[in-house]
């Protein structure tokens, strides 16, 4: 395979399933209407309800929901040979992630900006709501937990801290020149991005800034403080948790969403140079195995190449940022599917790039393989940079950038997961604890939780159980969307057979690894002890999701036999006035 040949077949394959299955899904099933108030419009309030341009929401979107999943879960995938990863991506986001995007922005515009949480507690049962919500914050912890300490790792590199700075400055300018200052959206941008890319490829650069930030770190090596943690990954990680804060507890326009956009942009130059790299050198895949066996180092291919390549083909975590960020600031409903949709056939681009980096930048297996010893971020970056210099790029100001980009990536996720966490959190709690109800006491506490992931997290067990508890989450919302679908009449088996599959897999994937942890555990090898608490909570939290998503499918397929019945019943009565269609499609 020739990587060119890949990356045209990811950019074809979009393109028809966005034109012709995602405009049946948007016009015949779910039906959008540009006539109908959304719930931005309706609930306007400026912090979480906010009208916003389908341009804008596009790059907050896709920065919101591309973060490291697609990156460094193909990196790793091709494990098992690169074909395995490649057919997931192109089929897992066309029958299952854009669909679950796309529906979960929908359903809750039309349930006026409700959370999952609360869409489960209308559609599913009261005790959906509390099932949802515990198992969304401990599932982003595992997620984010491993975010947490790939952006560290690459922010110990002298080069990077600078850029990030810079680009955060100019996300909250961006916010204030077309939000307070009413300044057009493309010269913000221009001025906002100039500045960005002139911060992370020159400034970033310069000795005296990278010699800082070596001071920083305390010299390299970085010294260790306790158990794995070194100063530099102790001082990063406490950077992260400061950067989530206020995520979660500033306005939407005034943190997350005008970085975010910005981030796209920073993003969006890596993958198009990336991409024209791929077109001048157009390596091949050359000796790097198709197919190299069901098991990898003990893993079997299902389940665990299914979660480990998350996001790119299908992501529960994009349901959080469609159904509690996007829904609130969508301005007509006929914007959810080029922004919903269109933003994960993207990110399907994103993988599909990633892959071909695993595969094609290092000339060899071999090459790949002794890449991968320094970790995913690293072949990502060098990949990137290798592509970068065919057109000329020195490979110092690639490497520089990709790095960078890489912890762009991942920033752009965790602040919003933070977010999140304090939503669903308070929604839990606060009604036994009325303190929760306090953004920055429920924040705080929650950060607090996952700073113990990030300090004790095993990555690898962190990676694996956030995948299979990302897709299982996305399980979920199909099964909500499915209820949905199946209460409005609708044709709802394109979401619940999705639903089913993710389901299986993510079930057997999250038992296999905790069952794999707690046998490290048993064995008697030597574990440092940071890293045996990781194995401990992670197992067991583990076991719990396990049981409350279990109980949530009960409680959704009887709910979903419930409507489906009643639509029966319905279909089977004489036509009266209350059922008849209305202009808009739907029953009255």
């Amino acid at each position: 395979m020739n990587s060119l040949v890949a990356l045209i077949l990811a950019v074809v394959w979009a393109i028809i399933i966005y034109r012709t299955y995602g405009r049946y899904v948007d016009r015949k099933i779910v039906q959008s209407d540009p006539d109908k108030t959304t719930p931005a419009v309706m609930y306007m309030d400026g912090v979480d309800f906010m009208p916003s341009s389908k341009n804008v929401l596009f790059g907050f979107q896709f920065k919101s929901i591309c973060g490291l999943g697609p990156i460094v879960g193909a990196i790793i995938a091709v494990h098992w040979g690169w074909i395995p990863a490649f057919l997931y991506l192109l089929l897992g986001v066309a029958f299952l992630g854009w669909v679950h995007d796309y529906t979960s922005a929908q359903v809750s515009i039309r349930k006026e900006g409700m959370s999952l949480g609360g869409m489960s507690y209308t559609l599913i049962s009261p005790r959906g709501r509390t099932l949802v919500s515990v198992f969304i914050y401990f599932n982003l912890m595992f997620s984010f937990g491993a975010f947490a300490v790939f952006i560290a790792g690459t922010l110990s590199n002298p080069t990077a801290p600078l850029g990030i700075l810079i680009w955060v400055a100019m996300g909250l300018l961006f916010g204030q020149m077309i939000y307070k200052w009413k300044k057009p959206i493309i010269t913000s941008t221009l001025i906002t991005v100039v500045i960005t890319f002139v911060g992370m490829l020159w400034l970033s650069r310069l000795g005296f800034v990278q010699s800082f930030f070596a001071w920083v770190n305390g010299g390299d090596p970085s010294p260790v403080l306790f158990g794995t943690i070194t100063q530099a990954k102790f001082i990063w990680i406490l950077f992260v948790l400061a950067f989530c804060y206020f995520g979660a507890t500033l306005p939407i326009w005034r943190w997350a969403q005008p970085i975010n956009y910005l981030g796209f942009w920073v993003v969006f130059v890596a993958m198009i140079g990336t991409a024209l790299g791929i077109l001048i050198g157009r390596p091949s895949f050359g000796d790097f195995p198709a197919y190299t066996g069901f098991l990898w180092a003990g893993k079997p291919l299902w389940p665990l190449m299914f979660v480990t390549l998350m996001c790119g083909a299908v992501s529960g975590w994009h349901s959080l940022v469609s159904s509690s960020g996007t829904a609130r600031m969508i301005e007509k409903e006929t914007d959810t599917l080029p922004v919903a949709g269109g933003s994960m056939l993207l990110e399907m681009v994103m993988g599909m790039i990633a892959l071909i980096i695993a595969v094609s930048a290092f000339g060899s297996f071999e090459g790949f393989a002794a890449a991968f010893k320094k970790g995913g971020g690293f072949v990502f970056a060098k990949g990137m940079s290798n592509f970068l210099a065919n057109f000329g790029i020195p490979e110092a100001m690639g490497l520089s950038f990709a790095n960078i980009v890489f912890a762009v990536i991942g920033f752009t996720l965790i602040h919003l997961g933070v977010r999140f966490m304090r939503l669903y959190g308070a929604d839990v709690l606060g009604e036994f604890w009325p303190a929760f109800k306090n953004i920055h006491f429920s924040t705080l506490v929650s950060i607090a939780i996952f700073a113990v992931f990030c300090f004790t997290g095993v990555l690898t067990s962190l990676w694996m159980l956030g995948g299979a508890f990302n897709q299982m989450l996305a399980a979920m919302a199909l099964l909500i969307c499915t209820c949905w679908l199946a209460s409005e009449g609708k044709n709802y088996n394109i979401t619940l057979w999705p639903s089913v599959f993710l389901g299986l897999t993510t079930i057997c994937a999250a038992i296999v690894v905790a069952f794999n942890g707690f046998r490290t555990l048993f064995t008697g090898a030597e574990v440092p002890s940071d890293l045996i608490i990781g194995y401990w909570v992670t197992g067991v939290i583990a076991i719990l999701l396990v049981v409350l998503a279990i109980f949530l499918v009960k409680d959704a397929i009887a709910s979903m036999t419930r409507f489906v019945a009643e639509g029966a019943a319905v279909g089977a009565a004489p036509p009266t006035e209350s059922s008849t269609p209305s202009s808009g499609g739907e029953t009255s």
